[in-house]
């Protein structure tokens, strides 16, 4: 240890444990201050920082407690006991962080390591810290980095303009103001990250402000980035109003419903949607209705595709009548039911009014049928009719359905039928959903399930319900194209086959709509986004960023059952996207009841005031390195501020965040000024003052 490093000695280490060591401060030292070189040096202030220098680097640690020893004599008077105060013995508690080590053996240029992995022996000197150590643990190093295409040994002479960073400022240092909080931009997106705190305590300020310091970067923008934003309460549009000042950048809204100009319309084709997705927004039961709703979808692409349509018709309308005819209940009631199928379903070949010629046992033709005392002509309908208990032409209906062409083949039951399969991005219109289904089910009771319409009931209901509803109209779309829809999410626009980047954040406010429809919304774009990167060539080449707003709402920890399939997207996206580009940053208030495989594969962390006991064991359980004491700063960390922690920082710090300009719209109710007004004010004049003072 130099003659300098002597003079800042500040204590000795007197208790070494696996997690802490205590400190002895010097005796004579007043009011924790040292005079050094270049100033006076206060040393106690908890979550500051003090140095353990060991062979030839430091252990930096954190003051966690400060306290002095009790002296168990009596005083005679209390000018006595105030003299022993000063000269008890005073012990500080800190927490081992990590490391400096010189860089190429330069003492005077450090590089901090997160972790310590020796321990100081028993007695070792302690050293308040210095501005240098600080420069080395907040990494104040140069954050720009010039772009150029010269050969590396040319690069420090390149006079080029342009520059890109490799840190970000978010935030100043609660502890040492005149340091600023970086991440490492690398580290921090291009991993999953979470933003976590109580409703008010700032998250979306945070989001926003983070996102207006990357494109208020002048002299080479971001424009290759892509912030996909869940919009879930209807806040951001305006916390990035101001971002398109820089021309670089481009910001498009989407909007459910919304009659803003400068917000285009969101549609979500139903065409789009997986079978699993589909289960999630008619709730589908996995065992009974998801069988009948993959038929029932697969029957609705084949409709609106139009080829071997009749075909696939006659043979569930053949095989529907054949079994009810063979079923054991009345003739009446056989009878009503065929007669109701073939009214909702029917075709040029099988309908109440084909007529037909019936050759009996004995090679005779008939024309007609005997209903009674007269012969009338020979159809569906006539054969179908219930004279004396009983219907007349079972046995032409049977000769009907059960007709071969020259081949020996049936005309209308099939031997190898499959139902039609169902497959996404086949287009489809909305309104033979219902039709589609009714017919899956006829199908389904022809062989005997006579309950299942019973047990699909709520399926039934759901999409008649849906198909009512105007709050769904964003879904029934029949036009569109999946390639376009995949550019324009995540911002790229396709001319002459070549894909140009048009725009970096796309907003999708989905605030007009409830819980059950983010739900479907959230799952389905997400799943869309991770097939457009996977797509793209070079692998991993095309970074995109999805903000999950309010995630907890859409990302269950515990999913029932009727969407769990459908709310796997988000497992795979933490597990899988980092390597295909595609990263989540997840904003939530409550974070145990997010998905435990989302929440642990994110390796940053900004964390707001968290008081409730859940949340807190939950981050503690996911992020075993952060130490209890950490934990205990969450429930009072004040609006504005944060903790940090994650691989993008060098360790674990309490910052103030800059404030976003302009702000979102989150911004608490002025609870004063709307309470005490003028009796009769009016409400209209009230917003309209609100909006301008915004």
């Amino acid at each position: 240890m130099n003659r300098e490093d002597k003079q800042r000695v500040i204590g000795k280490v007197v208790a070494i444990n696996s997690d802490r060591f205590t400190v002895e401060l010097l005796s004579g030292i007043d009011n924790f201050n040292i005079s050094g070189f270049d100033d006076i040096h206060y040393f106690a202030q908890l979550n500051s920082y003090v140095v353990l220098p060991y062979q030839n680097y430091f252990i930096v640690s954190e003051v966690s407690g400060v306290r002095e020893k009790e002296l168990n004599v009596p005083f005679s008077n209390p000018k006595e006991q105030i003299l022993s105060k000063s000269t008890t013995g005073k012990y500080l508690e800190i927490l081992p962080i990590g490391t400096l080590k010189p860089v190429d053996e330069n003492p005077d240029y450090y590089k901090f390591e997160f972790g310590v992995s020796v321990y100081p022996a028993l007695y070792t000197d302690v050293l308040y810290i210095k501005e240098k150590e600080l420069d080395a643990i907040f990494n104040v190093k140069e954050q720009i980095e010039i772009v150029c295409e010269k050969p590396s040994e040319h690069k420090e002479k390149c006079d080029c303009e342009k520059r890109r960073y490799k840190t970000l400022s978010i935030g100043t240092s609660t502890i040492f103001p005149d340091y600023e909080v970086k991440i490492d931009i690398d580290k921090f997106f291009a991993g999953h990250s979470a933003v976590l705190g109580n409703t008010g305590s700032g998250k979306s300020c945070t989001i926003s402000s983070i996102l207006q310091s990357i494109y208020k970067l002048s002299n080479h923008s971001a424009v290759g980035s892509t912030f996909i934003v869940f919009d879930v309460n209807g806040e951001y549009k305006q916390a990035f109003s101001e971002i398109s000042e820089n021309t670089d950048i481009e910001v498009q809204n989407f909007c459910i419903g919304s009659s803003d100009k400068d917000v285009k319309e969101f549609t979500l084709p139903h065409w789009f949607l997986t079978i699993d997705e589909w289960a999630l927004l008619l709730q589908a039961t996995e065992k009974t209705q998801i069988p009948i709703l993959r038929n029932a979808l697969g029957l609705a692409s084949v409709f609106s595709i139009g080829e071997n349509v009749n075909e696939l018709k006659n043979h569930i309308l053949a095989t529907c009548i054949s079994e009810i005819l063979r079923d054991e209940t009345s003739s009446p009631s056989k009878s009503d039911r065929i007669i109701s199928i073939l009214q909702k379903f029917n075709t040029a070949e099988i309908s109440l009014t084909t007529e037909f010629t019936f050759i009996d046992q004995d090679d005779n033709e008939h024309n007609s049928v005997r209903i009674g005392n007269q012969n009338v002509r020979l159809n569906l309908r006539n054969c179908l009719y219930v004279h004396f208990g009983v219907i007349v032409g079972t046995e032409q209906l049977h000769y009907f359905l059960e007709q071969t062409n020259e081949d020996g083949l049936s005309l209308f039951i099939q031997e190898k039928f499959q139902m039609p399969s169902y497959e996404k991005y086949q287009k489809f219109t909305f309104d033979i959903i219902e039709d589609a289904l009714d017919l899956a089910l006829l199908y389904e009771e022809a062989h005997g399930n006579r309950h299942i319409r019973d047990y699909c009931s709520s399926l039934i209901t759901r999409v008649k319900s849906i198909k009512d509803r105007t709050d769904f109209n964003f879904l029934k779309k029949d036009e569109g194209n999946i390639s376009e829809y995949k550019n324009s999410l995540i911002g790229l626009n396709e001319v002459e086959a070549q894909k140009l980047k048009t725009s970096q954040i796309i907003i999708i406010d989905i605030s007009a709509v409830e819980d059950e429809i983010v739900e479907v919304i959230s799952c389905v774009i997400s799943r869309i986004i991770y097939e457009s990167v996977k797509d793209i060539n070079p692998r991993n080449s095309y970074p995109v960023n999805l903000i999950l707003e309010e995630a907890h709402r859409y990302i269950s920890r515990n999913p029932m059952g009727t969407f769990l399939k459908a709310n796997k997207i988000f497992d795979s996206i933490a597990k899988e996207g980092r390597k295909f580009g595609l990263l989540l940053l997840v904003s939530s208030q409550r974070p145990s009841e997010l998905s435990k495989t989302v929440l642990s594969q994110c390796s940053n962390f900004i964390v707001h005031r968290i008081q409730n006991p859940e949340d807190l064991a939950h981050i503690r359980q996911i992020t075993p390195h952060i130490s209890e004491t950490i934990l205990r700063r969450m429930p009072s960390i004040p609006t504005q501020h944060a903790l940090i922690f994650g691989h993008s920082v060098n360790l674990p710090t309490t910052f103030k965040v800059h404030e976003a300009k302009p702000l979102p719209k989150s911004d608490n109710n002025r609870i004063s000024e709307n309470w005490f007004r003028q009796k009769g004010f009016s409400l209209t004049e009230n917003l309209e003052t609100l909006d301008d003072e915004e």
